[in-house]
């Protein structure tokens, strides 16, 4: 997916950068991952490529999970990120069982990020929302126009799960930037 820049801004390209920091949010699903690859570009943030892994609905768990887990390696393998920011499980009492089938998809991905030997960084919604927004309540939409102010993407209606993709590598950029002291390099 080419991310479109906002009037003025630099475009965002596919090519590899090798001298910034780069992490891979992901937004897992079993009908749908979003995913996106973000650099820090000084204070901004520039979004590199971005997508959803969307194996059909109807495919039995098994290769639903297949599915994800070669797109991913591929998605691993092509932008040999630093680090893998991954949503956390979210449950509801009403649906237990979405959380477990979940849990089948995001251990696929955290395996595949291991043997690519990426560290994972888990974070809930409410932690990506407070470091984007300074709230972490604030609504999905809040946290797509900050992402994508953050990343200069012109405002565009994207699915929520490329969006949380987005906001979730910012997130880890933070994270890295933190523990770094301000500075973001990467290999």
């Amino acid at each position: 997916m080419v991310i479109p820049a906002r009037r003025g801004a630099a475009a965002a390209v596919h090519e590899p950068i090798s001298e910034v920091a780069r992490v891979l949010g992901v937004d897992p699903g079993l009908t749908r991952t979003g995913w996106a690859v973000v650099v820090a570009d000084g204070q901004r943030y520039r979004a590199i490529d971005a997508g959803v892994i969307a194996p059909r609905a109807s495919a039995q768990l098994g290769s639903r999970l297949a599915e994800g887990y070669a797109r991913f390696t591929t998605l691993l393998e092509v932008h040999r990120p630093d680090l893998v920011v991954i949503e956390d499980l979210f449950t509801t009492p009403r649906f237990p069982k979405a959380a477990l089938k979940m849990a089948h998809l995001r251990g696929v991905l955290c395996l595949a990020a291991e043997l690519a030997a990426v560290p994972v960084l888990p974070l809930t919604a409410t932690t990506v929302k407070q470091r984007l927004t300074g709230n972490g309540h604030a609504s999905k939409e809040q946290v797509q126009r900050v992402a994508f102010h953050l990343c200069d993407i012109e405002a565009v209606r994207v699915a929520s799960d490329l969006s949380d993709a987005i906001a979730l590598a910012i997130a880890g950029l933070h994270q890295l930037r933190a523990l770094s002291g301000g500075q973001l390099t990467g290999r």
